[in-house]
């Protein structure tokens, strides 16, 4: 058994997760901006698989399937990031978590498990190269779509949290207003 078809793999699971891991500062949450690249990804897929036509029903089914996993997986990956809010500026930002780094390295793992078994072997793609990065295109668009609706979700609802407390209190409440109700783990 060879060793060289896993090195590049594990050395981009290395450097992915060695940054992953530092590089876990809260980033801003732009509200307005949530929707462009998702919107631009989704305009696009759906013009690559428009000029294609239609595959045939077993493959609508795989496209279904990999939409639904892509959204699914987004949803998902919201619930690895710590959302705060600043009570003073009323701005929301998000942190990632571990979970949210394991996540995308599984998701490159499994990504290179694919390719070394279609290539150890000898399992044949064919024709259905085509269909299968039209999968992978909307597993992926689906689960960015996915990502920045959920996100708009939670921070909308930190932000309308914040403003109840601010009316009703007459100043911003920070224990109340900093910190996510529903962050992994609890």
């Amino acid at each position: 058994m060879q060793l060289s078809p896993f090195i590049p793999p594990l050395l981009i699971a290395a450097l992915v997760l060695r940054r992953a891991m530092r590089a876990q500062k809260p980033r801003t949450v732009r509200m307005t901006r949530l929707w462009i690249f998702p919107g631009l990804l989704a305009f696009v897929t759906l013009m690559s698989l428009w000029h294609e036509g239609f595959p045939g029903l077993l493959v609508a089914l795989v496209f279904l399937v990999a939409a639904a996993g892509g959204g699914a997986l987004g949803w998902f990956r919201v619930h690895t990031l710590e959302f705060s809010l600043d009570a003073e500026s009323g701005q929301v930002s998000a942190r990632a978590t571990q979970l949210g780094a394991l996540l995308i390295i599984g998701l490159i793992g499994l990504r290179y498990l694919a390719d070394y078994a279609i290539k150890t072997f000898g399992l044949n793609a064919g024709a259905n190269v085509v269909h299968a990065t039209d999968a992978t295109l909307l597993f992926s668009t689906s689960m960015l779509v996915a990502r920045s609706i959920h996100t708009w979700i939670r921070a909308h609802a930190l932000i309308a949290a914040h403003k109840r407390s601010v009316l009703e209190g007459g100043s911003p409440a920070p224990a109340a207003a900093t910190q996510d109700p529903v962050t992994p783990g609890s």
